[in-house]
């Protein structure tokens, strides 16, 4: 019995890797999705950073003011500043298009004189969107702080001057601004001197990615042993395996056990490619910040990468054997992938809900019907492993259990029948006329 079994499971590890799209989309492309998704995302934030440190800037002055060169002065001290010569502004902004850079600074008549006066200016900034990419809407954001800044120095400047007329000895940055801010974090009760965007923006990210990714993985788990059951009944093998002095609960567990083993392997290569995703992602934060998130234990420690395994181990178990059970009632590959594909919905559902939102932020009815899905506790469990929050793990681990045990025993049952040859879906058949 070990024999065949140990026979079984080769042959069907065999079938499995020569199908590409299973070698492929289980082992190998969380190898390469992980790291080039964090490569292309490192690419991506270093062009924009280059990008916008030194800005190409095309400046109208319609004032031509003391004030307006001043100022122009100090937007040169960083960037390429280039004044265009037009007659009114909309000459001005038909030959801004045609060149170059993707910033206009329209400084308008009248700004050094209200500067002088101490009234409010109105500066205008057009943003040519050629390719609308981040680069493009991180230029503007840059310009708008460094005229924010100008806008501070010279506030200080004039404060300066009325206190020295004033005669009062008081710091001018005091007047400006007597409310100075810092922020700070509390993270699994550990104070943290980095602003909460920080933390939620690695957060919001991992939040988003890892249902993602799951998701993907499951797809291809339930593609896989569709297409490996399906084979063997269009190819009728499964007719001589059912002839063979083998026992039925030994051929199911051949298969499961040979897609076990390719599930495994597409766990690990989930973690491998997802630690490499990790330090890319990690890799933009200041150094600073990186080691005080780490002293704070956001961070997947070994304990959570293992549970972060098995998790995944039986959810891909799971969704291997619904797939086993509904694929039975197909008579070829191709109606075995209609089929499974309804397992695609619970799938998605979870994954796209808890992106943005906790089960426990849900209405009550919407939250149970929820926590009946299987893969919601794979999401929650993959959610609150990078808090360190290991009871909602272990709670999402024994509810794998349950529904994986359930599923099997289902399974186990089709096969244990001949259902598993004869099982069909009947086709509706629809009268035409009267």
């Amino acid at each position: 019995m070990a024999k065949a079994l140990l026979t079984l499971i080769s042959k069907e590890v065999k079938e499995l890797l020569r199908d590409p799209k299973i070698l492929i989309g289980i082992i190998v492309m969380p190898l390469i999705l992980f790291p080039a998704m964090g490569s292309a995302i490192g690419v991506s934030q270093r062009a924009v950073s280059r990008a916008v440190r030194r800005m190409a800037i095309a400046v109208y002055d319609e004032d031509e003011g003391s004030a307006s060169q001043e100022l122009i002065e100090f937007l040169s001290k960083d960037n390429d500043v280039f004044i265009i010569e037009a007659e009114n502004l909309d000459e001005a902004l038909r030959r801004f298009m045609e060149a170059e850079s993707s910033i206009l600074l329209y400084i308008p008549d009248g700004y050094s004189e209200r500067m002088t006066s101490g009234e409010r200016c109105m500066l205008r900034i057009y943003v040519h969107l050629r390719r609308l990419n981040m680069a493009e809407t991180g230029k503007a954001s840059s310009v708008e702080q460094l005229l924010t800044m100008y806008g501070e120095e010279c506030s200080l400047r004039r404060i300066r001057r009325i206190l020295e007329e004033a005669g009062e000895e008081l710091q001018p940055e005091a007047v400006r601004r007597p409310i100075s801010i810092s922020y700070a974090s509390i993270l699994k009760g550990v104070v943290l001197d980095v602003p909460p965007g920080a933390i939620f923006g690695i957060i919001m990210s991992q939040n988003i990615m890892l249902p993602v990714m799951i998701m993907m993985m499951n797809v291809f788990a339930v593609q896989m042993a569709a297409t490996s059951i399906a084979l063997e009944k269009e190819q009728k093998t499964l007719e001589t395996l059912m002839t063979l002095p083998i026992g039925r609960m030994t051929i199911l567990a051949g298969k499961l056990f040979g897609s076990i083993i390719i599930a495994i392997a597409g766990a690990v290569s989930y973690m491998i490619g997802f630690s490499y995703y990790m330090r890319s992602t990690l890799g933009f934060i200041p150094q600073l910040t990186i080691e005080t998130l780490k002293e704070a234990g956001l961070r997947l420690s070994p304990l959570g990468l293992t549970l972060l395994g098995v998790i995944i181990f039986l959810t891909l178990l799971l969704s291997l054997a619904l797939s086993l059970s509904i694929a039975v009632f197909a008579e070829d590959v191709r109606g075995a992938q209609s089929l499974v594909g309804l397992i695609y919905i619970p799938i998605m559902i979870p994954s796209i809900i808890l992106m943005f939102t906790d089960v426990d932020m849900l209405p009550a009815g919407l939250r149970w019907l929820m926590l009946i899905i299987p893969y919601t506790h794979t999401v929650i469990a993959s959610k609150a492993l990078f808090l360190g929050r290991y009871t909602p793990v272990l709670l999402a681990v024994a509810c794998m259990l349950v529904f994986t045990t359930i599923t099997l025993y289902i399974t186990t049952r089709i096969f244990s029948t001949e259902r598993i040859i004869t099982a069909r879906i009947r086709r509706w058949r629809l009268r035409y006329g009267g």
